[in-house]
């Protein structure tokens, strides 16, 4: 599971890296003294780019925990029929439980794992929706990963049948000028 993710974030790191050196061609400011560049260009942590008032990305790495407390994340779903509407995860003492709201009441529970699994899983292993404030179908559901493609079984209410989809908790990200995009962190 940890070297997946550790992949994946090499990966990304990778690619912005690789980017970034692209953009410092003919024009992107090779010959300018390094003041004159922007943060982006240079080798500088994020709190210096905050402390020259630009704007960084920084990802969160896998062995960096996150703070305790609320993030709106994005989801990624292999569907248009199965997506996510709005999605908190929430951190408390290092474990990750999502609040996901889904658009329409078409799936009334949901299981990680296949549709084949779902229909003779444990009921504590079967998450049923409830209603938010909206009115709303709302899952509370652990996350076991992020950044992680999951199987997730989605129960259609219509036709009394499981589908089998996957899902992506995607983590946070840090934007160096914000402090993060923390709802509520603690």
């Amino acid at each position: 599971m940890k070297s997946g993710y550790r992949l994946g974030r090499l990966f990304g790191t990778l690619l912005i890296a690789a980017s970034l050196a692209g953009c410092g061609g003919a024009q992107g400011g090779a010959d300018k003294p390094a003041a004159e560049q922007p943060a982006a260009e240079q080798n500088v942590t994020p709190q210096e780019a905050n402390d020259t008032n630009e704007t960084s990305v920084v990802f969160l790495e896998e062995e960096a925990e996150l703070a305790d407390g609320t993030y709106e994340i994005e989801v990624e779903t292999d569907s248009s029929m199965f997506r996510s509407e709005k999605c908190e995860l929430t951190v408390e003492n290092g474990e990750y439980t999502a609040e996901l709201t889904l658009p329409g009441e078409g799936f009334s529970k949901l299981y990680f794992g296949s549709a084949e699994d779902a229909a003779t899983a444990p009921v504590d292993e079967v998450y049923e929706y409830r209603l938010n404030d909206d009115g709303k179908y709302t899952f509370d559901l652990p996350v076991a990963a992020l950044d992680e493609e999951l199987p997730i079984a989605a129960y259609g209410q219509r036709r009394d049948t499981w589908y089998d989809h996957t899902i992506v908790f995607h983590a946070p990200v840090e934007n160096a000028s914000t402090e993060g995009n923390a709802v509520d962190a603690a």
